[in-house]
């Protein structure tokens, strides 16, 4: 039987005398509470972190455990959930880093912001309709007069402005009602990487590193497949020659709507000129584009679609080119049951 090794866990474990100060703690504690290249030793608690050390008078004043959730501790600068133990004479800490769960909420949360925006956007688009028509038979009736070439000529260039308009406003508010049933991830990359690799003329190449694992998810297959086309379109326009495609299970996601439940995480990498620094925190509100004639949707319906299965999109800079992460939840089939922490929380 394997000997166990306290240092192999990603949980930090710290043992807390009477006295207060620090009898044990493994690798992955010191790497959390102590500054680069040093270790903890037999400090005092407090002097580690004033919170822990007040978490431990607490425990062993009133004899029970003591739960913090994504206690911030601004000593160490990590953020962690911290359970506290009463064990015999000492305290046992158990610290659970959480750093990527809050950033992947903090990144939901301002995903969410965009989706409100782009709620707006669609409604006020939806405003638009009638007056654009309008202006559009205005411009039919001084065509077909024709008292002047000028005359003609500008109610033309109005009709086509307005038609261009119309199609942007079609094409953002074009995300109806979702219609949920199972669909075969893997089909729909396939089909979408065949599709824009044909538009592109043999100018660019998709490699496939795909998870046979993955189940099938429970979600609208024509937005799924409108994601991803988009996702593969914009990658051909910031000039990429290759893109890469790799999904993956992810266990223990950190999406926000699904705590602690799995995920399919799909990677689109490509090897394009990337996305400016200045555009990437706003890279999916509407009306924001890298390009000149882009505009600015694409992105915008990508994480709308994401957001409305439960998922997520983020883009992540490459030394050449961009990944876009997409993480959707895999069918509750394939989750077990999400457990619930015991124990008493720490205020603030």
């Amino acid at each position: 039987m394997r000997h166990f090794d306290p240092d192999e866990l990603a949980t930090g474990l710290v043992r807390v005398a009477a006295d207060g100060r620090i009898e044990w703690f493994n690798r992955s504690a010191n790497a959390l509470l102590a500054p680069p290249g040093a270790s903890l030793g037999r400090c005092p608690i407090h002097q580690i972190s004033p919170a822990l050390g007040e978490w431990v008078r607490q425990v062993n004043g009133q004899g029970r455990s003591l739960y913090a959730p994504e206690a911030l501790l601004e000593e160490a600068g990590s953020v962690v959930d911290a359970y506290l133990h009463p064990s015999g004479e000492s305290v046992l800490i158990e610290l659970h880093p959480v750093a990527e769960r809050v950033r992947q909420r903090e990144m939901a949360d301002r995903a969410d912001r965009q989706q409100a925006l782009s709620l707006m956007t669609r409604r006020l688009a939806h405003e638009l309709r009638n007056p654009l028509a309008g202006v559009r038979g205005a411009a039919q009736l001084i065509a077909a007069r024709g008292s002047d070439e000028t005359s003609s000529r500008h109610a033309a260039m109005i009709q086509r402005e307005v038609d261009r308009i119309t199609a942007l406003i079609e094409r953002f508010a074009g995300n109806g009602e979702r219609r949920t049933a199972p669909v075969n991830l893997h089909r729909v990359l396939a089909q979408t990487a065949e599709l824009v690799a044909a538009e592109q003329h043999g100018g660019l190449r998709v490699e496939r590193d795909f998870d046979p694992s993955i189940p099938e998810l429970a979600a609208d297959e024509g937005q799924v497949h409108q994601l991803f086309l988009n996702l593969l379109r914009n990658a051909a326009q910031a000039g990429a020659g290759v893109v890469r495609l790799t999904t993956r299970i992810e266990h223990g996601s950190p999406l926000m709507d699904r705590p602690g439940g799995h995920a399919a995480r799909i990677d689109v990498d490509d090897d394009g000129h990337g996305v400016p620094e200045a555009l990437r925190e706003k890279l999916f509100l509407p009306l924001v584009s890298g390009r000149d004639q882009g505009s600015g949707f694409g992105l915008a319906i990508v994480q709308q679609i994401a957001r409305a299965h439960g998922g997520l999109v983020e883009y992540v800079p490459l030394e050449a080119g961009s990944r876009f992460r997409v993480r959707l939840p895999l069918d509750p089939a394939v989750s077990g049951d999400d457990g619930q922490a015991t124990g008493e929380s720490a205020d603030g």
